[in-house]
């Protein structure tokens, strides 16, 4: 019993010690660099992604599949992406996700009802294209569905 609470002691003070000896790092903001021979779409490692919707509309709450992830369901609340339903085509942005692979891509989007409490496939291609674009000085991939 002794030897066990001493172990617990000198572990539990080790942490502390640890923990308080890094907090007092001073804060410094994140800089973004650029790589001066690194240009172009194949440097970054993320890019927002923009689904057109051509001749449909998107489900009340949607849940997008891309090669088999997850990449957005609107029945989960935090999460960063913008549907504009009120233009033709509809569009859905998802700011800052990784590079796709080159190739094409497997996207499934099931309607999940008003509720979210039911699921049904509303659109599945496992070969669609994407190209990227560049507006200004941001750099999207484009799927057009």
């Amino acid at each position: 019993m002794g030897l066990s609470r001493t172990v617990s002691i000198v572990v539990f003070g080790s942490f502390l010690l640890g923990a308080t000896g890094c907090g007092n790092e001073s804060k410094s903001t994140t800089r973004r660099t650029m790589n001066p021979v690194c240009s172009g779409v194949g440097c970054l490692s993320t890019i927002s992604w923009k689904f057109l919707l051509e001749g449909r509309s998107f489900p009340a709450k949607s849940r997008i599949d891309v090669n088999g992830t997850t990449v957005l369901n609107e029945c989960v609340s935090k999460q960063k992406y913008f549907i504009d339903r009120s233009t033709s085509p509809e569009a859905l942005v998802l700011p800052d996700f990784p590079m796709p692979k080159r190739g094409a891509l497997a996207i499934d989007i099931m309607d999940l009802g008003d509720d979210c409490a039911q699921e049904s496939m509303f659109f599945s291609d496992a070969d669609v294209d994407f190209e990227f674009t560049k507006s200004g000085d941001s750099h999207e991939v484009l799927i057009v569905i």
